[in-house]
């Protein structure tokens, strides 16, 4: 029996061996490559490509070398002391336009907001986001130092604002919570029923509020915004009439009465279109006004005058 079977065996060899010699060969390729594959070990490469003085977006100028190490240490030395909860030293890094519009001049109403953004250690990254002005605006990411914390089911996130530094003589300072600058205007639009005038701007990277003080000069009552009508006022933006994003209130003045109002819209600090003028679009110098929906078409049609004002800048 065993016999048969090794004839039958040598038979198919011999009648097959050069196919078993191709499969044999193939397979000891194989294991060869998977063999050396194995043995192999890829390299490495780390990406260690951080220019945190390269600018983002286009800009009018590039952040002088001299300068790029001072802005470090500046910005290391700030986010050290708001880690440390020396809030005080970190404050007397401020520009002093910073802390008297952001904080009012209240060290402790920073010290309030430096402890929102720093309850425990945080690492961060810097990356220059745009030059304007007189400003270098940097993008200033933190995030949690896990070294220090632990992971204790925290979320893994970051918080980003945008800081200004200025070069003041000798020393660079700072502008954070997105904070750019101040701007005296006083622009004055006037008629016989009104007298409105632009006090300031105050300007933030994505917005910018301005402070309006209206004088109703009349005995009726003057009406310029109450969020009912719609289209009452915009901001003139090169070709574009902007409708603020926030008014801080009803704009409605009795006889003969003064007030201030603010007005926010939304705009890029270091855009090139820039806000030209306001246009109070929908004045009404009425004899009645209850504030009530339902009520206003009446209101308005036994109003004494309905019109624009602009004011220009």
């Amino acid at each position: 029996m065993f016999l048969k079977l090794r004839l039958k065996v040598r038979n198919f060899i011999k009648k097959h061996k050069n196919t078993i010699l191709i499969i044999i060969v193939i397979w000891a390729i194989i294991l060869a490559i998977n063999f050396f594959l194995g043995l192999r070990k890829d390299e490495i490469t780390l990406n260690t490509t951080y220019t945190p003085h390269e600018v983002l977006l286009k800009s009018d100028f590039e952040v002088p070398e001299k300068l790029q190490n001072p802005i470090e240490d500046l910005i290391d030395s700030y986010v050290n002391k708001c880690n440390e909860k020396d809030f005080s030293g970190a404050y007397a890094l401020l520009t002093d336009d910073c802390k008297k519009n952001v904080f009012g001049d209240s060290e402790e109403k920073f010290k309030e907001y430096a402890e929102g953004i720093f309850p425990h250690k945080k690492r961060y990254s810097i990356q220059d986001y745009s030059n304007y002005g007189e400003y270098y605006i940097y993008s200033l990411k933190l995030i949690d130092d896990i070294i220090t914390t632990g992971l204790t089911n925290q979320e893994y996130a970051y918080y980003e604002e945008k800081i200004a530094i200025k070069q003041n003589g000798d020393n660079l300072q700072l502008c954070v919570n997105d904070y750019m600058g101040y701007q005296e205007l006083k622009n004055v639009a006037e008629d016989e029923n009104l007298k409105i005038r632009v006090e300031n701007k105050i300007q933030y990277y994505n917005y910018e509020t301005y402070e309006i003080r209206i004088t109703n000069k009349t005995d009726k009552i003057a009406l310029l915004y109450d969020a009912v009508v719609g289209n009452e006022i915009y901001g003139v933006v090169g070709e574009e009439n902007r409708n603020p994003s926030i008014v801080s209130s009803t704009v409605i003045l009795d006889p003969n009465e003064t007030r201030t109002f603010y007005l926010t819209f939304d705009k890029f600090y270091d855009s090139d279109i820039q806000i030209t003028g306001l246009i109070f679009d929908k004045v009404r110098i009425m004899n009645e006004y209850t504030g009530k929906e339902e009520t206003e078409e009446e209101e308005i049609s036994e109003a004494d005058k309905i019109y624009s004002i602009t004011m220009q800048f």
